[in-house]
């Protein structure tokens, strides 16, 4: 699916200086983050498809997601104040947490709005990505992580926490796979979610009726996109 970049436009003529742009320690906008991150992101993947093998293993293990990375560092600028985003947070009671698109380029980034209903929690989930940034921007969001035993074939607990600030956090499947909710039993609760680059499916897993984890794969769908709900369900 094409799509504009955001309501917000992405000038793709617009030339970035990405070492004077992208890096420093200034708040930035979410329209300043949209627009810095396809130049930023375009820049990386140059810089690591030239790269040993050994060596990308060492950037998507230990750099990654990091404070050393620069998409994590640019990310963390982003102003959370509710005056950024509140024009994309859509809540249903009817459901667990909605997913509301703020903005992509269909080509190396997706950033998302998810609001969660209190006490609600997504299924486990892979990301079929170079990962996940997660930065909380209203309440409290509980994060539980996976890894698969081969050998049983089950998923087993490797880390279970509460965020309660907005510090960024990374996932990619090289650590493993994760379900994020809402803890509180009555407040709701907000989290900015950046994927890349985009992806259309990815895989879950829930309970069947046996209590067994069954794994399927499902479509990435929006609640609403760009600030306007969506006319179809999701």
């Amino acid at each position: 699916m094409s799509s504009p970049t955001s309501i917000i436009s992405y000038d793709h003529a617009t030339s970035w200086d990405i070492s004077a742009s992208s890096t420093g320690t200034s708040p930035i906008t979410l329209h300043q983050l949209i627009q810095l991150l396809p130049p930023l992101l375009h820049s990386q993947n140059t810089k690591l498809q030239q790269l040993s093998i050994q060596e990308r293993i060492h950037f998507d293990t230990t750099i990654r997601g990091t404070d050393a990375d620069p998409v994590n560092q640019l990310f963390g600028r982003v102003d959370l104040t509710k005056d950024e985003w509140r024009k994309y947070a859509f809540f249903d009671g009817k459901k667990n947490y909605t997913r509301n698109l703020i903005a992509t380029d269909d080509e190396t980034f997706t950033l998302l709005l998810l609001c969660w209903n209190a006490g609600r929690e997504s299924p486990i989930h892979d990301h079929p990505c170079d990962g996940c940034w997660v930065r909380l921007c209203q309440g409290r969001i509980r994060e539980t992580r996976y890894e698969c035993n081969d050998e049983t074939d089950t998923m087993e607990v490797t880390s279970d926490m509460i965020l309660e600030d907005n510090a960024p956090t990374f996932i990619s499947d090289i650590q493993g796979y994760h379900k994020v909710g809402n803890p509180d039993p009555t407040l709701p609760a907000v989290a900015l979610h950046l994927y890349c680059p985009p992806f259309q499916r990815c895989k879950i897993w829930m309970k069947d009726c046996n209590d067994v984890l069954m794994a399927s794969s499902v479509c990435m769908c929006y609640y609403s996109e760009y600030g306007v709900k969506v006319k179809r369900a999701w």
